[in-house]
């Protein structure tokens, strides 16, 4: 199989999660985009999903049928570069597809936001405004984080942010905990998950005394809210704001 490469556009790829668990956060992403001025699309009800519980599944088959039809359906766009918020496409696209299709690259570039951010912050396109101080902390999603290796990208973005202070959980980069949705533990044993989502709050985070978790996954997003809200209302902890990334560098730049 063979592609070639054409320089065009930004797709902006958003994802099963964040379409239709946290739309919020593709909103600030695109919110983000036209800031930037980046001549961007997306591909709306043509968007399929990457096939990432498919292989987590072990249908392999499936999985190398569907992302045959993804990479042809982002190529017949001519973009040289797409961009997702969610750690599992970006795995998908940049180790999963590339094995099951057996090539060496795709004909287009997949990127992380935070690494669009970074690119953007770095360039002076993206400039932050006056805010009001937060202490705030990091989670690291597994597959943008221990899989991926994307580790320093999000700490160098909230440590450039004026006011921030940044600390560190003790269990972080390879040794984060999981936020409990990890692979497709969410929907088989949704009990664990919520579980392991409030370990990581009690444990991990209140220690800390940190105003808001900052990720940059949508499905941590959902599940660190979920063990929040319980660790409030059952364990008396104190309120603590769970925002991905893209939500807080929206607010924040002008």
């Amino acid at each position: 199989m063979y592609w070639e490469y054409y320089v065009v556009d930004v797709l902006y790829w958003v994802g099963c999660t964040t379409s239709h668990i946290v739309p919020r956060i593709s909103e600030r992403m695109i919110s983000i985009l036209t800031k930037v001025g980046v001549d961007f699309r997306v591909l709306g009800s043509r968007e399929r999903c990457c096939g990432y519980p498919l292989i987590i599944l072990g249908d392999y088959d499936g999985f190398k049928a569907l992302a045959k039809d993804v990479v042809d359906i982002i190529y017949n766009e001519g973009v040289s570069q797409v961009v997702t918020n969610c750690p599992g496409c970006y795995r998908c696209f940049n180790e999963f597809y590339p094995k099951a299709l057996g090539v060496e690259r795709l004909p287009f570039k997949v990127i992380h936001s935070t690494q669009f951010v970074y690119e953007n912050i770095r360039l002076g396109r993206l400039r932050f405004k006056d805010s009001v101080k937060l202490r705030v902390t990091y989670h690291d999603p597994c597959d943008l984080g221990r899989h991926s290796g994307v580790y320093d990208i999000p700490r160098n973005i909230l440590t450039s942010i004026p006011n921030i202070e940044f600390v560190e959980m003790e269990r972080s980069r390879e040794a984060a905990r999981c936020c409990g949705a990890g692979g497709v533990l969410r929907i088989l044993i949704p009990q664990l998950s919520t579980q392991v989502s409030i370990t990581r709050i009690k444990d991990d985070v209140t220690p800390l005394n940190v105003d808001a978790v900052i990720t940059a996954c949508p499905t941590c997003v959902k599940n660190l809210r979920d063990g929040a809200s319980i660790s409030e209302i059952f364990y008396n902890l104190k309120h603590i704001d769970i925002l991905d990334i893209i939500e807080l560098i929206d607010e924040l730049t002008l």
